[in-house]
Protein backbone atom coordinates (compact mmCIF):
# COMPACT_ATOMS: atom_id res chain seq x y z
CA UNK A 1 0.00 0.00 0.00
CA UNK A 2 1.32 3.33 -1.17
CA UNK A 3 -1.68 6.13 -0.20
CA UNK A 4 -4.16 5.40 2.33
CA UNK A 5 -6.63 8.83 2.32
CA UNK A 6 -8.73 8.76 5.91
CA UNK A 7 -11.58 10.28 6.62
CA UNK A 8 -12.23 10.40 10.00
CA UNK A 9 -14.57 12.35 12.54
CA UNK A 10 -16.01 10.61 15.66
CA UNK A 11 -19.05 12.63 15.46
CA UNK A 12 -20.18 11.88 11.70
CA UNK A 13 -22.90 9.47 10.86
CA UNK A 14 -20.16 7.30 9.64
CA UNK A 15 -17.09 8.30 11.36
CA UNK A 16 -14.65 6.58 9.27
CA UNK A 17 -14.72 6.04 5.17
CA UNK A 18 -10.73 4.94 3.94
CA UNK A 19 -10.07 5.34 0.24
CA UNK A 20 -6.53 3.08 -0.03
CA UNK A 21 -4.35 2.56 -3.24
CA UNK A 22 -2.23 -0.65 -3.48
CA UNK A 23 1.30 0.04 -5.03
CA UNK A 24 2.97 -3.18 -5.61
CA UNK A 25 5.24 -5.26 -8.92
CA UNK A 26 2.62 -6.18 -11.33
CA UNK A 27 4.23 -10.08 -11.14
CA UNK A 28 3.31 -10.12 -7.58
CA UNK A 29 0.61 -12.75 -7.24
CA UNK A 30 -2.44 -11.58 -5.25
CA UNK A 31 -5.41 -12.61 -4.33
CA UNK A 32 -8.78 -10.39 -3.97
CA UNK A 33 -10.59 -9.86 -0.42
CA UNK A 34 -12.17 -12.39 0.80
CA UNK A 35 -11.71 -14.31 3.92
CA UNK A 36 -8.30 -16.02 3.27
CA UNK A 37 -6.87 -16.84 7.20
CA UNK A 38 -8.75 -19.98 8.46
CA UNK A 39 -7.09 -19.54 11.87
CA UNK A 40 -9.11 -15.71 11.39
CA UNK A 41 -12.15 -16.77 9.95
CA UNK A 42 -13.84 -13.04 10.54
CA UNK A 43 -11.44 -11.08 8.71
CA UNK A 44 -11.78 -10.21 5.17
CA UNK A 45 -9.28 -8.81 2.83
CA UNK A 46 -7.03 -9.18 -0.31
CA UNK A 47 -4.02 -11.73 0.57
CA UNK A 48 -0.36 -11.65 -0.89
CA UNK A 49 -0.28 -14.91 -1.97
CA UNK A 50 4.06 -14.97 -1.65
CA UNK A 51 3.86 -14.32 2.06
CA UNK A 52 0.71 -14.73 3.17
CA UNK A 53 -0.32 -11.51 4.59
CA UNK A 54 -2.59 -8.67 3.61
CA UNK A 55 -2.07 -4.88 2.75
CA UNK A 56 -5.92 -3.67 4.34
CA UNK A 57 -8.32 -5.80 6.15
CA UNK A 58 -11.55 -5.85 8.08
CA UNK A 59 -13.09 -7.11 11.24
CA UNK A 60 -16.79 -6.52 9.98
CA UNK A 61 -18.43 -8.32 13.62
CA UNK A 62 -16.39 -5.09 15.78
CA UNK A 63 -16.37 -3.62 13.58
CA UNK A 64 -12.49 -2.55 12.61
CA UNK A 65 -9.83 -1.78 9.82
CA UNK A 66 -6.17 -1.99 9.34
CA UNK A 67 -3.72 -0.65 6.22
CA UNK A 68 -0.07 -1.19 6.17
CA UNK A 69 1.88 0.96 3.87
CA UNK A 70 5.45 0.73 3.24
CA UNK A 71 7.62 3.04 4.94
CA UNK A 72 10.92 4.74 3.98
CA UNK A 73 13.96 3.64 6.50
CA UNK A 74 15.61 6.39 8.71
CA UNK A 75 18.75 6.33 6.49
CA UNK A 76 16.96 7.13 2.92
CA UNK A 77 17.29 3.79 1.85
CA UNK A 78 14.66 2.33 -0.58
CA UNK A 79 11.95 0.31 1.04
CA UNK A 80 13.23 -2.80 -0.37
CA UNK A 81 16.43 -3.20 0.18
CA UNK A 82 17.96 -5.49 2.54
CA UNK A 83 16.23 -8.62 4.20
CA UNK A 84 14.07 -8.86 7.18
CA UNK A 85 12.60 -12.07 9.05
CA UNK A 86 9.03 -11.32 9.20
CA UNK A 87 6.81 -10.33 6.90
CA UNK A 88 4.89 -6.56 7.32
CA UNK A 89 1.47 -8.40 6.32
CA UNK A 90 1.13 -10.19 9.30
CA UNK A 91 0.71 -6.75 10.98
CA UNK A 92 -2.70 -6.04 9.85
CA UNK A 93 -4.08 -9.23 11.16
CA UNK A 94 -2.52 -8.99 14.27
CA UNK A 95 -3.89 -5.50 14.65
CA UNK A 96 -7.39 -6.98 14.08
CA UNK A 97 -6.72 -9.93 16.06
CA UNK A 98 -6.11 -7.21 19.38
CA UNK A 99 -8.60 -4.89 19.00
CA UNK A 100 -8.63 -3.85 22.94
CA UNK A 101 -4.91 -2.63 22.88
CA UNK A 102 -1.84 -1.22 20.97
CA UNK A 103 -1.65 -3.58 18.20
CA UNK A 104 2.13 -3.76 18.10
CA UNK A 105 2.00 -4.27 21.82
CA UNK A 106 4.70 -8.08 22.25
CA UNK A 107 6.03 -7.20 18.81
CA UNK A 108 9.55 -6.87 17.53
CA UNK A 109 9.68 -4.22 15.26
CA UNK A 110 13.24 -4.85 14.71
CA UNK A 111 12.05 -7.81 12.89
CA UNK A 112 10.33 -6.20 9.99
CA UNK A 113 11.05 -3.27 7.04
CA UNK A 114 9.70 0.10 7.75
CA UNK A 115 6.08 0.76 7.48
CA UNK A 116 3.14 2.56 9.11
CA UNK A 117 0.24 0.75 10.11
CA UNK A 118 -3.23 2.12 10.27
CA UNK A 119 -5.81 0.79 13.22
CA UNK A 120 -9.11 2.18 13.08
CA UNK A 121 -12.69 2.32 13.96
CA UNK A 122 -15.42 4.43 14.56
CA UNK A 123 -13.70 5.88 17.89
CA UNK A 124 -9.98 6.14 17.07
CA UNK A 125 -7.81 6.12 14.40
CA UNK A 126 -4.10 5.79 14.57
CA UNK A 127 -1.06 5.29 12.71
CA UNK A 128 1.96 3.36 13.63
CA UNK A 129 5.05 4.15 12.06
CA UNK A 130 8.26 2.29 12.14
CA UNK A 131 11.42 3.66 10.35
CA UNK A 132 13.85 0.90 10.72
CA UNK A 133 15.27 2.63 14.47
CA UNK A 134 12.00 4.51 15.84
CA UNK A 135 8.75 3.22 16.81
CA UNK A 136 6.22 6.58 16.37
CA UNK A 137 2.34 6.47 17.13
CA UNK A 138 0.15 9.26 16.24
CA UNK A 139 -3.46 9.92 16.42
CA UNK A 140 -5.11 11.03 13.31
CA UNK A 141 -6.48 14.04 13.27
CA UNK A 142 -10.47 14.49 12.48
CA UNK A 143 -11.10 15.32 8.93
CA UNK A 144 -9.53 14.02 5.67
CA UNK A 145 -5.91 12.98 5.98
CA UNK A 146 -3.66 11.76 3.31
CA UNK A 147 -1.13 8.65 4.49
CA UNK A 148 1.83 8.42 2.18
CA UNK A 149 5.48 6.36 2.73
CA UNK A 150 6.45 9.19 4.68
CA UNK A 151 3.55 8.88 7.27
CA UNK A 152 1.45 11.67 7.58
CA UNK A 153 3.42 14.39 5.62
CA UNK A 154 1.34 17.37 4.55
CA UNK A 155 4.42 18.56 2.66
CA UNK A 156 4.38 15.54 0.77
CA UNK A 157 2.95 16.71 -3.28
CA UNK A 158 -0.05 13.75 -2.90
CA UNK A 159 -0.71 14.80 0.09
CA UNK A 160 -1.00 18.76 -0.76
CA UNK A 161 -2.76 18.06 -3.96
CA UNK A 162 -5.57 15.81 -2.89
CA UNK A 163 -6.16 16.00 0.45
CA UNK A 164 -8.14 19.27 0.35
CA UNK A 165 -9.78 17.80 -3.17
CA UNK A 166 -11.01 14.45 -0.90
CA UNK A 167 -11.98 16.43 2.20
CA UNK A 168 -14.27 18.59 -0.44
CA UNK A 169 -16.42 15.22 -1.32
CA UNK A 170 -16.00 13.50 1.81
CA UNK A 171 -18.83 11.09 2.02
CA UNK A 172 -21.19 10.54 5.52
CA UNK A 173 -23.44 8.24 4.65
CA UNK A 174 -26.39 6.43 6.68
CA UNK A 175 -25.10 2.69 6.27
CA UNK A 176 -28.64 1.47 7.56
CA UNK A 177 -29.66 2.50 4.27
CA UNK A 178 -26.91 3.06 1.67
CA UNK A 179 -25.98 0.01 -0.21
CA UNK A 180 -24.61 1.26 -3.80
CA UNK A 181 -20.69 2.32 -4.40
CA UNK A 182 -22.54 5.94 -5.02
CA UNK A 183 -24.89 6.20 -2.17
CA UNK A 184 -21.86 4.83 0.36
CA UNK A 185 -18.60 6.90 -0.54
CA UNK A 186 -20.61 9.97 -3.00
CA UNK A 187 -17.49 11.13 -5.11
CA UNK A 188 -15.17 9.49 -3.95
CA UNK A 189 -14.83 6.54 -6.45
CA UNK A 190 -15.21 8.94 -9.47
CA UNK A 191 -12.13 11.08 -8.17
CA UNK A 192 -10.62 7.71 -7.73
CA UNK A 193 -10.99 6.87 -11.30
CA UNK A 194 -10.04 10.37 -12.56
CA UNK A 195 -6.55 10.38 -11.04
CA UNK A 196 -6.35 7.03 -13.48
CA UNK A 197 -6.53 9.34 -16.21
CA UNK A 198 -3.80 12.00 -15.06
CA UNK A 199 0.10 11.78 -14.91
CA UNK A 200 0.82 8.68 -13.06
CA UNK A 201 3.06 8.65 -10.30
CA UNK A 202 6.82 7.28 -11.38
CA UNK A 203 8.79 5.07 -8.80
CA UNK A 204 11.10 7.89 -7.75
CA UNK A 205 14.01 6.30 -9.46
CA UNK A 206 14.51 9.42 -12.06
CA UNK A 207 12.36 12.56 -12.69
CA UNK A 208 9.44 11.25 -14.76
CA UNK A 209 6.06 11.35 -13.87
CA UNK A 210 3.85 13.41 -11.45
CA UNK A 211 5.01 13.05 -7.71
CA UNK A 212 1.23 13.62 -7.36
CA UNK A 213 0.03 11.28 -8.95
CA UNK A 214 -2.54 9.10 -6.78
CA UNK A 215 -1.88 6.20 -9.23
CA UNK A 216 1.45 5.06 -9.76
CA UNK A 217 3.05 3.24 -12.82
CA UNK A 218 6.89 2.72 -13.57
CA UNK A 219 8.14 0.42 -15.99
CA UNK A 220 11.29 -0.75 -14.56
CA UNK A 221 13.24 -2.73 -17.64
CA UNK A 222 13.63 -6.08 -17.92
CA UNK A 223 9.19 -6.70 -17.71
CA UNK A 224 9.05 -5.55 -14.90
CA UNK A 225 6.43 -3.15 -14.00
CA UNK A 226 5.30 -1.14 -10.82
CA UNK A 227 1.99 -0.13 -10.63
CA UNK A 228 -1.02 0.75 -8.57
CA UNK A 229 -2.94 -2.33 -9.33
CA UNK A 230 -6.32 -2.22 -6.72
CA UNK A 231 -7.57 0.44 -4.80
CA UNK A 232 -10.28 0.19 -1.70
CA UNK A 233 -12.57 1.91 -0.04
CA UNK A 234 -14.25 1.46 3.18
CA UNK A 235 -17.12 2.90 5.18
CA UNK A 236 -17.15 2.48 8.48
CA UNK A 237 -20.01 3.01 11.31
CA UNK A 238 -20.47 1.73 15.15
CA UNK A 239 -22.15 -1.63 13.85
CA UNK A 240 -21.49 -2.00 9.84
CA UNK A 241 -19.06 -2.05 7.17
CA UNK A 242 -19.24 -1.56 3.73
CA UNK A 243 -16.12 -2.52 1.16
CA UNK A 244 -15.89 -1.83 -2.43
CA UNK A 245 -12.59 -2.95 -4.43
CA UNK A 246 -11.39 -2.32 -7.92
CA UNK A 247 -8.80 -4.27 -9.49
CA UNK A 248 -8.83 -1.59 -12.18
CA UNK A 249 -8.81 2.13 -11.30
CA UNK A 250 -9.39 3.28 -14.74
CA UNK A 251 -12.63 1.48 -15.32
CA UNK A 252 -15.44 3.39 -13.47
CA UNK A 253 -17.42 -0.05 -14.22
CA UNK A 254 -15.01 -2.44 -12.57
CA UNK A 255 -16.42 -1.29 -8.85
CA UNK A 256 -16.92 -4.72 -7.03
CA UNK A 257 -18.99 -4.47 -3.28
CA UNK A 258 -17.36 -6.89 -1.01
CA UNK A 259 -19.45 -9.44 1.04
CA UNK A 260 -18.45 -8.54 4.48
CA UNK A 261 -21.88 -10.43 6.31
CA UNK A 262 -20.97 -13.46 8.44
CA UNK A 263 -18.99 -15.95 7.89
Amino acid sequence: MCTVIVGFDPGADTPLVIAALRDEMRDRPWDGPGRHWPDRPRIVGGRDRLAGGTWLAVDPRRPRASALLNGWPWDGRMPWEGTYPASRGELPLRALAHPSRDPLQGEDPTLYAPFHLLDADAHHADLYSWDGRCLDTRRIPPGVSVVVNTGLDPADPRAARHTPVFAAARPDPDLARARTLEEVWGAWPRLVNEAAADTPRSAGLDDAGDPSGLIAHADLGGGKVWATGSVTLLAVDRDTVRYAFTADPADPRAWTMVDTGPA
